[in-house]
């Protein structure tokens, strides 16, 4: 075969076809990270430059994974015909090809049953004849992501700015996915078909959706952004009030998990506890939580 990897592709051959690589001729990735979870199914793309009346019959790809100490040959398709007897054993009957895809310049590979160790940087390079390049994407597959929230109650004073902590594990991205903040006690107005259950919180497209959030809420509520990359999806709301009682729920519809919500519960009474509380008035303070809260009191017995 006169089609060589680029692994092994010395580095001057490499910087020869740079700048063709950058004029007429382009490999590109649709995506240039992917995260999934074990045991379901992705498809990794990249794209390529075509010409009119292209034909797949002269077309090379040579796909491998690389974790970072060792490469596996992930897919190999030789003027057109594929050789499943050159992919590494451990992908193995796992990978399926979009043929028609080729003929549009878009490499389609669906990789199943997904694993933890199909982690790390997939290279394909592509040769047409008429044009030669490459390029990578990174895949990170985890185990099982579970939405957490708190067992405990969220006790706060009115005035005071709070936290509901709710995150995922194992850390898992969400930026790119909707998060929905709502208070599950509260139902839609069974008499009125227009009725909707309104949120708390809306993310969604990377930004908060003000128009679909109870109104008592406006301007209350925000998601730590920056940390949503890391998994963190905990609300917080400003000035909170005894309106505010009661249980939260945080969602995500679109993950792929059997565990997708959490609720999470937020007591607002009176001022009585602070850190400089005597220990008398620390008994008043449970004792006034544990008799107007029958959560609280829940809560509290399933720790006995």
């Amino acid at each position: 075969m006169d089609f060589m990897p680029f692994l092994v592709v010395p580095l001057w051959t490499s910087i020869l076809h740079l700048d063709f690589v950058k004029g007429s001729f382009v490999v590109d990735v649709t995506q240039s990270s992917y995260q999934a979870e074990e045991n379901h199914n992705i498809t990794l793309e990249w794209t390529f430059t075509t010409k009119p009346d292209t034909s797949i019959s002269s077309l090379k790809v040579f796909c491998i994974l690389n974790n970072g100490h060792k490469y596996w040959t992930f897919y190999h398709l030789f003027d057109g015909v594929e050789f499943s007897e050159d992919q590494d054993k451990k992908f193995s009957g796992r990978v399926q090809s979009d043929k028609d895809g080729l003929r549009e310049g878009r490499i389609r590979l669906q990789l199943s049953r997904l694993r933890t160790e199909d982690s790390g940087l997939y290279l394909c390079e592509v040769d047409t004849g008429y044009g030669h390049g490459y390029n990578s994407c990174r895949l990170t597959v985890s185990g099982e992501v579970l939405v957490i929230g708190s067992n405990l109650p969220i006790i706060s004073a009115p005035g005071d700015d709070v936290i509901l902590p709710c995150h995922l594990e194992p850390m898992f991205d969400v930026q790119g996915m909707t998060v929905e903040w709502s208070k599950p006690d509260l139902k839609p107005n069974p008499s009125d078909r227009l009725s909707r259950v309104e949120y708390v919180h809306l993310y969604r497209d990377r930004q908060e959706v003000p128009d679909m959030k109870m109104a008592s809420y406006f301007r209350r509520t925000e998601l730590f952004m920056d940390d949503m990359k890391h998994g963190n999806i905990s609300l917080k709301i400003l000035n909170v009030s005894e309106e505010d009682n009661g249980r939260y729920r945080c969602f995500i519809p679109k993950l792929q998990s059997r565990v997708k919500a959490a609720v999470v519960e937020l007591v607002v009474g009176q001022k009585i506890c602070s850190i400089q509380t005597e220990l008398s008035d620390l008994e008043s303070c449970f004792v006034y939580y544990f008799n107007s809260f029958p959560n609280f009191q829940s809560h509290f017995i399933s720790l006995l």
